[in-house]
């Protein structure tokens, strides 16, 4: 036979929504040496075995693939596809425009993340989230969002192929399995069941029967109330050797039917979750990935959006906190006034002045921003008071504060705002037209530092109409929010714990200050984690129930966590409070999360080998944070059984098993991922099965 010119070429199929045929074709690379009077034969595989199969011809210009022309679109592949489906509820006259989204795999054949690639129109539902085809199984994911802007994975699933590909070597795909039945003959009986009748259809569905090995078979949903009540079978096909898997997809594609009714497009952003909690003075923000985030940028966590100017693979560094943070500070008030509710009846109105119990010269005025009495949060603003001398600008600096120097009657003696002293090196410069200098004095500075100055010229206001009020000395450049820094380097403005003030009643109450955050802090974040608990297999539980409170802690991460609540019928535990295991190791350092899908919980078995004398060695490959191990029994001369003595932690693929003396050969054996159980201070014991970060980031600008 002879040979096909060409190699090197990357072409990726794109699959309609309607008879899952081919609709386009994308080359992604062209390679090189093909020739277009023997062109390559192309064939599309891991898709499933489809109805019919596609006819693709490559267009080729100087020796590389620049196009594919499809002559036939085929039917019924299977590719791995994620499927956005809206819960629509009966009635609605709006149907939205479907959102759609990319799946990313790992190495080992799981799901890395879900990239939202376009976000829909008129999502105002919840949206169901369907991982189909690719011959893996187990991964699920959730909408974050009625308008679909990311997808969260909460379960990787296992074993999928890679993406749809196209071979230039010619071949068939592989079978793949069904809910159909098929009868001795090699026909799709009549009696298709209905596993899930779902809800919310507003037509019926095509139906697709797909592989088994026949082809013909054709069958149409009954409709009743938005479920699907029936499937009717309109044609049994032939030669099935399996049932063939029972697909439900559009009959038609969905045109745009409504405008955009939002203020703003939807965007489309990368989302991950906090692991541990934030602090509000704290830069660095520990997430579940940052894979999907840029090297540096800006992200919202809850309310406060963040700078970050780096990032490892589980953690943002050098954050500037509370970017969108338009108040001074933010402070809260005691819990003396509070109702049966827990709201106070201290009342502040935004606008107003805060009037401190005891006022100082040192204190700015203080205006409410915000309030909230549910939280006794009082966020603050601060004001530069008026004064009789301030020359720290001109009329033309846009960029500074102007000030026109006080009124005239504010003193009746010609004081001047500052003291000359002796300085035989001093030189003073006086606003006259044209500039003249003083030499040999400078300005007084001695009222800082118990006498020592802060390198700013001292302002007097002693007989002023401004006497007894702020001393304003000019501030420094790295005075935050246009509040100056008057003792030693702290600012005298910002309130403290202590602090007393009153409301705006009538009467007046008296708060006291409970906690004062500074100029530059953001707010707290508490990492709270929902994991639904694995009980597919009596050896991955012990069924005794966890206690609000009590401590868990991972058997292979050694992360600790405190109970928030569990529900004991579905097996759902929420914890909070997180500790993080320090390995005390350089090379491994501090584990932040537990294992959810990075242990090994079963080695399974391929070939049981033979003339095994003795138990043979196990060996896990030592690529994950801690190292799993495994010990083997034997029957007769063969390995029956493996068992996982340690599941370790880390292992972000599939790590190889080798098996080892014994004086036996072929024995093979895989291991098998998944999460690490965790043991409770009262003694339940229960693996993960999936885990999701309650408290989520998303990229943002600013």
């Amino acid at each position: 036979m002879a040979l096909v010119p060409g190699s090197g070429a990357v072409i990726r199929p794109i699959f309609n929504e309607e008879t899952l045929g081919v609709d386009s074709v994308v080359v992604e690379k062209g390679g090189s040496g093909y020739s277009e009077i023997n062109p390559p034969k192309l064939r599309i595989g891991n898709c499933g075995n489809p109805i019919r199969d596609a006819v693709l011809k490559p267009v080729i210009h100087n020796g590389r693939i620049t196009g594919v022309i499809v002559l036939d679109s085929g039917e019924g592949y299977d590719p791995l596809r994620v499927n956005l489906i809206p819960r629509v509820p009966e009635g609605a006259t709006e149907v939205p425009v479907p959102a759609k989204a990319q799946p990313i795999l790992k190495d080992d054949g799981s799901l890395e993340y879900i990239k939202v690639t376009q976000p829909g129109d008129s999502h105002f539902y919840d949206v169901d989230v369907e991982i189909l085809g690719g011959e893996g199984s187990g991964a699920e994911a959730r909408a974050v969002s009625k308008s679909v802007t990311g997808l969260v994975l909460l379960s990787p699933g296992r074993n999928y192929e890679t993406a749809p590909f196209i071979s230039i070597s010619g071949g068939n795909g592989r079978g793949a399995t069904g809910v159909a039945d098929i009868d001795n003959r090699g026909v799709v009986s009549p009696n298709i069941e209905v596993s899930n009748p779902g809800q919310f259809y507003l037509k019926e569905p095509y139906v697709l029967l797909v592989g088994g090995g026949g082809r013909g078979a054709k069958a149409k949903a009954v409709v009743d109330q938005g479920e699907i009540v029936n499937i009717e079978l309109i044609d049994p096909g032939s030669n099935y050797i399996s049932p063939p898997k029972v697909v439900f997809a559009r009959n038609v594609k969905v045109k745009r039917k409504s405008r955009n009714r939002q203020s703003y497009n939807p965007e489309i952003y990368n989302i991950s979750g906090i692991t541990k909690n934030i602090g509000r003075a704290d830069s660095n923000i520990y997430l579940s990935t940052t894979q999907p985030f840029p090297g540096s940028g800006v992200i919202l966590l809850e309310k406060e959006l963040i700078r970050y100017t780096g990032k490892d693979s589980n953690r943002l560094t050098g954050c500037t906190r509370g970017l969108n943070f338009r108040y001074d500070q933010r402070i809260v008030l005691d819990d003396l006034q509070d109702n049966e509710s827990g709201v106070t009846s201290y009342q502040f109105n935004i606008g107003d002045r805060i009037v401190r119990l005891t006022e100082s010269a040192d204190n700015k005025i203080a205006i409410v921003y915000d309030w909230n009495p549910t939280t006794k949060e009082l966020f603050v603003v601060f004001k530069v008071d008026e004064l009789a001398f301030i020359d720290a600008g001109a009329p033309g600096e846009k960029t500074n504060v102007v000030f026109d120097a006080g009124v005239s009657d504010t003193t009746d003696s010609g004081d001047l705002p500052h003291v000359l002293v002796d300085d035989e090196f001093g030189v003073v410069y006086k606003l006259t037209t044209p500039l003249s200098t003083l030499t040999g004095f400078s300005f007084q500075d001695t009222e800082e530092f118990d006498g020592l100055g802060n390198g700013l010229p001292d302002l007097f206001n002693t007989n002023t109409g401004f006497a007894n009020q702020i001393n304003l000395d000019g501030g420094i450049p790295s005075t935050l929010y246009g509040i100056e820094e008057t003792q030693g380097g702290q600012n005298t403005t910002l309130f403290v714990v202590g602090d007393k003030i009153k409301d705006s009643s009538l009467p007046f109450k008296i708060a006291q200050i409970q906690d004062a955050g500074a100029l530059d802090e953001g707010v707290d974040h508490f990492a709270t984690l929902t994991l639904q608990m694995d009980t597919s297999n009596p050896n991955y539980y012990n069924n005794i129930d966890y206690t609000v409170g009590e401590v868990v802690t991972g058997t292979n991460s050694q992360v600790q966590a405190t109970v928030k609540s569990w529900d004991p019928i579905n097996k759902i535990l929420v914890l909070e409070d997180v500790v993080p295991y320090d390995t005390g190791s350089i090379e491994d350092g501090i584990i932040y999360e537990f294992s959810q899908n990075s242990t090994v919980i079963e080695v399974r078995i391929n070939s049981v080998g033979y003339n095994y004398t003795s138990a043979p060695t196990v060996t896990i490959s030592d690529t994950g944070t801690f190292q799993a191990t495994a010990t083997a029994t034997i029957t007769a001369d063969q390995v029956t059984s493996i068992a996982v003595t340690n599941g370790g932690y880390g292992y972000s693929t599939k790590p190889t098993v080798t098996i080892t003396n014994g004086g036996g050969q072929d024995a093979i054996a895989e291991a098998i991922l998944g999460g690490e159980k965790l043991q409770g201070q009262n003694g339940a014991l229960w693996k993960i099965k999936t885990l999701n970060y309650d408290v989520q980031v998303r990229n943002d600008n600013f």
